[in-house]
């Protein structure tokens, strides 16, 4: 269950379009083309110069940007600059169709409308190679370290993105259950810091995953939290999480 559940076919990466943006303390929101899909996001930025980092914090399937809200104004507090993007199919970026969480991939694979509504999934990484690629535009956030916030599915997403932009700064990694063997092998060659974690009580696979994930890297750092929680929703669950995942970040951030 910790390998990817259909197989992707091959994808051919979008030539994207990005428009600078002039950097403003607070939130500005922007859109990000990627593959004729207008992906929507906040994009917060300290009162202060930032400083730290640029975080790119990415949702949970059926979920949207609205869930790092709380993380992005503590980032911010802290020097970090953060963008929030709703991916394809996804909160407000759902110009070219809608990810329909109650379509299952079990009933009939083959069936098109299941085959359509999973493949928005499968082309996060599409999206956040477009994602990093207007970062590396804003002339106000070049040269800052890269922090990748994963949840859930584009976990999965945010490493296959990294065989095209390369790997950012540091990795967290919130319960991300599609994580394949494959990303498992390419954390310690990755040169970076990774951190995951889950809830003690999850889905049945998640222990043999982060099993794993613990056999396999010598370096990721794994925190298993008390009680129920998946991917974002474990922020709402464990109210000092957020300043704990910063303090991780501060500390790891290259120097």
């Amino acid at each position: 269950m910790s390998s990817r559940l259909i197989i992707r076919a091959a994808i051919v990466f979008p030539l994207v379009v990005a428009t600078p943006t002039t950097v403003c303390a607070g939130n500005t929101r922007v859109e990000i083309k990627s593959d004729g899909w207008r992906l929507v996001g906040d994009l917060t930025v300290p009162e202060t110069e930032p400083t730290g980092a640029v975080a790119l914090l990415l949702h949970k399937a059926a979920g949207n940007r609205t869930a790092y809200t709380a993380m992005a104004r503590a980032l911010a507090d802290r020097g970090i600059a953060s963008l929030r993007v709703d991916l394809r199919g996804h909160g407000d970026s759902v110009n070219l169709g809608k990810f329909d969480p109650e379509i299952s991939r079990y009933f009939d694979p083959d069936e098109p409308a299941v085959v359509r509504n999973f493949s928005l999934l499968r082309a996060g990484d599409a999206d956040i190679v477009a994602i990093r690629r207007w970062l590396e535009q804003q002339s106000h956030l070049q040269g800052l370290p890269r922090v990748v916030v994963g949840s859930s599915y584009t976990g999965q997403e945010a490493v296959e993105a990294a065989a095209v932009t390369r790997f950012a700064d540091l990795y967290v990694m919130l319960a991300p259950g599609s994580f394949s063997k494959q990303s498992i092998a390419r954390i310690d060659p990755s040169g970076v810091p990774w951190l995951f974690v889950r809830a003690d009580k999850e889905l049945p696979f998640f222990p043999g995953l982060f099993d794993a994930i613990r056999t396999g890297s010598k370096v990721a750092e794994i925190w298993v939290l008390p009680g129920e929680g998946h991917a974002t929703d474990l922020l709402d669950r464990n109210p000092k999480l957020i300043d704990r995942i910063i303090q991780w970040i501060l500390k790891n951030l290259p120097a």
